[in-house]
């Protein structure tokens, strides 16, 4: 089928799951110091997450308008449709920079069919929601019937996590100084989900890091649907050994073994710090009717 499939540096898509032609990811730029990355320069997952260990506070920074429109137009010059799938709207105001792109270029190109959504997801999620739709493009499904499946399998795609370190949530705003320092005192861990808006939401706080993970696992067998899943995501913060107890643990309660962990990238990490994990996986719904806030 003759249409690309594009999304944002956020995805997170791990390496080894397939890798697709005319699959592009527009990338995104994090700064450290005076020295910026992303585009011409690059740090590892380990390198990134240790500049933080090390005192480094990044910054990132959002897809402009004028970047999205000069990354799609050259795709759609060669005479490609376009679906691309965005970063969550809940999360960054890359999403409305990205619709004002593709409003600009369907004027440009009306010969062309040209579709974008919303995820709703991040992080190895939004990269997961990709490749189903890159996979349904090869099995020969139409733009269009793409676009309308990819919509309805995000509202099911499942991202939960815990981070470490709450002073990481406390410089975005989700918990405040007091809780920041009591939680860390108290190894309290907070359980977060991607919810139905694309919004980061709480729903547990957990004391202690091996309660912590296994809560994980316990929040993907309530959702998951086993059928509908080719492979499940671990996805994290430079902590791998955790990374291996979580597989064990999700093939002992599962029996899915096809499971691949993967780094959460430099743009997302900037936010969520060392040490995070999540499980990403397509389940029945993304609905938690009894989250729970942290105190602020």
């Amino acid at each position: 089928m003759s249409y690309y499939i594009t999304t944002d540096a956020t995805c997170d898509y791990p390496q080894d799951l397939p890798q697709f032609d005319k699959f592009e990811i527009i990338p995104m730029t994090y700064t450290i110091g005076d020295t910026e990355y992303g585009i011409d320069k690059q740090l590892s997952g380990k390198e990134f997450y240790d500049t933080i260990r090390n005192g480094a506070m990044p910054t990132t920074s959002l897809i402009t308008s004028y970047f999205a429109t000069e990354f799609f137009r050259p795709i759609l010059q060669a005479g490609n449709d376009l679906l691309h799938i965005c970063f969550s709207s809940g999360l960054s105001s890359t999403y409305q920079n990205i619709v004002n792109a593709i409003d600009e270029l369907k004027a440009e190109f009306p010969e062309r069919k040209i579709y974008m959504l919303d995820s709703r997801c991040a992080s190895s999620g939004e990269g997961l929601l990709a490749y189903y739709a890159l996979k349904a493009r090869e099995n020969g499904m139409s733009i269009e019937n793409n676009y309308n499946e990819t919509l309805k399998r995000r509202d099911k795609l499942c991202h939960y996590f815990t981070p470490d370190d709450l002073f990481h949530l406390m410089r975005g705003g989700r918990v405040s100084k007091t809780a920041a320092i009591a939680g860390s005192l108290l190894q309290i861990k907070p359980m977060l989900y991607v919810n139905i808006d694309g919004k980061l939401s709480t729903i547990d706080k957990i004391k202690g890091r091996k309660k912590a993970l296994l809560s994980l696992i316990s929040h993907m067998q309530d959702k998951m649907i086993a059928e509908e899943n080719d492979v499940i995501i671990i996805v994290h913060a430079d902590c791998p050994d955790e990374v291996e107890f979580l597989k064990e643990k999700v093939i002992e309660k599962t029996g899915i073994t096809t499971i691949i962990s993967n780094y959460i990238g430099p743009v997302i990490g900037s936010h969520t710090g060392p040490g995070t994990m999540a499980l990403v996986f397509v389940g029945k719904d993304k609905i938690e009717p009894n989250d729970a806030l942290l105190e602020k």
